[in-house]
């Protein structure tokens, strides 16, 4: 009974946060930082939830069963809430919210489903602590919900996203939510309660068939149509491993939207960009018989690279259900793939990189402004000295990214310093071609002459290379020496780190100029970053203030455990994501990972807890053990970009993380109920700063630490929190 009714509780929680979050990831343009606020807002509301439900005592059942019904229609709202933001806050189609728009939108939505969940919880398990042994309540009502999220990350990933849109998924989870509430019939077997189960189950149910195609079905395209502001259904509509793919029809235009931005337009695309992408580096370069293209292969330019009767042409594509839309809807797009001298690669770049030894003449990168980890990663030294190993001896690295020659904003100005700094720590000589797109053309060969529009000019006749964009005029224009010699002067007033994997440096930027481009609240992200140090600091403060008591002694523990089970969640999603490019697909996976150690923990705590006494001891090894892991977090990320792992690696480290908090949580319950306390007291108060310290971990993690500390070095902080609980806990005993 309680197995059944937590699992499933557990279950329909992951699969909606998993839901929410990949909306969140779609308008946020595929930004994983995002989830750092999306999880700070999840969690503090599911703390304030837990703590108001240590005031509900009476018609506990009555309680539960609304909150199920009413989490239902809210998930179906909040997605019709989120897609349309535009209205909202009277932004464009494609247009970037603000951080302070970002956090409301998350608040109404997810935060309100969330605060539900948080007093469901306690609800449900002050109505069922009387059919186990109170000692052992927190353990296996903790321990059997986290079983219930790993499933539900593993069927989100494997099943349910695979044959439902998010609408019908909403109603799904809806549906398993309610079966949660079969066991209470047992002991609860009101005609009144019986009726509304069944009316409210088949309600969800109904609208699956009805009207044509279902009703959530034309839910999906109506407000699909209202967030890109067109008058036709979606012609495509899919979430695939690698990301959300749509497709509209919009004045005889097919537009292809990837992650929220707009990928491409046929059967018009940017012709200054294909040409200035393509013959920038190719006229450039001294040889062209290898040709690698990543990020730009499917977007028009090869049949421009085809010019230069190139003996090879690889182009790079991680999402191989891209390539099948673009060629289901202009199957002549790819005709020039069918000579064999291209090769569509369906990988990721740096993953083909590190396991292949074939060496290019040009490798063209586009990866657009690094807003998010998955794009950063590719400009970073780690990555520019991949590439070069893989250049032949005159081969250059060309990267096109939004620029301008007269003004750029200052976040822009620094994305730019860092890339130029990068790339010429790593290059002997790195060329700039000023413009709207910007392009870098490194070289391996020391003495690689200038390039200048004489040269190109010169290399265009000679190759007898047609264009309709790049005239003389354009390229004299471009490789102007005095716009060269100005854009080069405002690069160098930027920041000059050099941007690596362990500490990603160009996301701080890069977010800034994200925040420019927005409605324009916020511009600079120092104040509010600040203000959320001075809170935490404030908050950790508090703490200190009441540590005296065992109490106080025991919230920071719980504390201090929520604020690192998130932040390793979140340092490992990162990682994962820089290091195998895709955390779309993967999200609910090691999601669910996490939730396995936590059930693992919780339960196993559960079965062993008669058989040890002395709590207090267990406590103390229990903190010296978690900070042990934050050391060899530590080593083990200052070589991961140097050694090739698997990614069962990082679903068993997600694993450990897990363990550590489902043991924890009904170890420090069981130490306080040994003290006559209450167990509705213990528990509700305990998951509120479980929960609080997951909020703060979530914040600083995602927004303080990773973006200017670094990765490795955060993990030396987590050592050190860890460190001060163990200090506390020796006080204890």
């Amino acid at each position: 009974m309680i197995a059944f009714t937590f699992l499933l509780k557990g279950f329909s929680a992951l699969c909606a946060q998993v839901l929410l979050l990949r909306e969140f990831f779609i308008i946020h343009v595929g930004n994983e930082l995002c989830s750092g606020a999306f999880f700070a807002i999840w969690l503090l509301s599911g703390a304030l939830g837990s703590f108001i439900a240590r005031y509900t005592k009476k018609h506990l059942t009555q309680i539960f069963f609304t909150l199920i019904t009413f989490e239902g229609f809210w998930l179906l709202f909040s997605l019709a809430l989120i897609r349309s933001y535009h209205n909202i806050f009277g932004l464009l189609p494609g247009q970037i919210m603000s951080i302070l728009q970002a956090i409301l939108l998350v608040s109404m939505t997810a935060g309100i489903f969330s605060l539900s969940q948080g007093i469901r919880f306690v609800s449900g398990a002050n109505m069922m602590r009387t059919i186990v042994e109170e000692k052992k309540a927190a353990g296996i009502f903790y321990g059997w919900e986290a079983v219930g999220a790993l499933f539900g990350g593993i069927v989100f990933a494997f099943l349910i996203q695979k044959y439902t849109d998010p609408f019908q998924t909403a109603a799904s989870i809806a549906i398993i939510s309610l079966l949660s509430f079969l066991p209470v019939f047992s002991f609860q077997r009101k005609k009144l309660l019986i009726f509304a189960f069944v009316a409210v189950l088949g309600f969800f149910s109904f609208f699956f068939f009805f009207p044509q195609h279902g009703f959530y079905h034309r839910l999906n395209s109506i407000t699909l149509m209202k967030q890109w502001k067109v008058k036709s259904p979606p012609l495509y509509y899919l979430n695939t491993h690698y990301g959300n793919i749509s497709v509209f029809e919009n004045n005889q235009q097919i537009s292809f939207i990837l992650d929220g931005q707009l990928f491409l337009t046929l059967p018009h695309p940017d012709l200054e960009w294909i040409e200035a992408m393509v013959h920038l580096p190719l006229l450039y370069a001294e040889k062209t018989d290898r040709i690698f293209v990543i990020g730009a292969g499917i977007k028009g330019i090869i049949p421009e690279i085809m010019k230069y009767r190139a003996k090879s042409i690889d182009c790079i594509e991680a999402n191989p259900e891209l390539i099948r839309v673009i060629k289901k809807f202009l199957p002549s797009y790819f005709q020039p793939s069918e000579k064999s001298k291209i090769n569509i690669i369906k990988d990721d770049a740096i993953r083909l990189l590190r396991k292949t030894r074939k060496k290019w003449d040009v490798i063209i990168l586009d990866a657009g402004i690094p807003f998010s980890l998955k794009t950063a990663r590719f400009y970073t030294k780690e990555f520019f000295e991949l590439a070069k190993n893989h250049l032949s001896e005159d081969g250059i690295l060309y990267i096109g990214i939004e620029g301008s020659t007269e003004y750029m904003s200052q976040p822009l100005v620094d994305v730019h310093s860092i890339i130029y700094a990068t790339l010429t720590s790593v290059f002997p000589r790195v060329s700039v071609v000023p413009g709207y797109l910007t392009g870098y053309c490194a070289t391996k060969a020391k003495n690689s002459p200038e390039i200048s529009s004489q040269l190109l000019i010169l290399k265009k006749k000679e190759k007898n290379i047609s264009t309709t964009v790049l005239t003389e005029f354009y390229l004299k224009d471009r490789l102007d020496s005095e716009k060269k010699q100005n854009f080069l002067k405002m690069i160098e007033s930027g920041k000059e780190a050099k941007n690596s994997i362990n500490r990603p440096f160009i996301l701080v930027p890069a977010i800034k100029y994200w925040t420019f481009l927005s409605s324009g609240e916020l511009k600079n992200i120092r104040k509010p970053v600040f203000l959320i140090s001075l809170i935490s600091i404030f908050t950790f403060l508090a703490f200190l203030f009441n540590i005296k008591k065992k109490k106080g002694i025991l919230e920071f523990i719980v504390f201090s455990t929520g604020f690192l089970s998130v932040a390793w969640e979140l340092v490992f999603l990162f990682l994962f994501q820089m290091y195998f490019g895709s955390l779309y697909f993967y999200l609910s996976v090691l999601t669910g990972a996490f939730m396995a150690g936590l059930a693992g923990g919780s339960l196993a705590f559960s079965s062993l807890s008669v058989k040890i006494k002395n709590w207090k001891n267990v406590l103390l090894i229990w903190q010296l053990i978690q900070m042990g892991f934050a050391f060899f977090a530590f080593v083990f990320i200052y070589f991961l970009s140097n050694i090739a792992v698997s990614a069962v690696l990082f679903f068993f480290i997600i694993a450990v993380t897990g363990i550590f908090a489902g043991w924890e949580f009904p170890l420090v319950n069981r130490i306080y109920i040994s003290d006559r306390n209450p167990f509705s007291k213990s528990i509700s108060t305990f998951y509120a700063f479980d929960l609080a310290g997951a909020t703060v971990g979530s914040i600083l993690t995602a927004l303080v630490l990773v973006p200017f500390l670094g990765i490795a070095l955060s993990c030396v902080l987590f050592g050190m929190v860890k460190l001060l609980a163990a200090i506390f806990v020796w006080k204890l005993r």
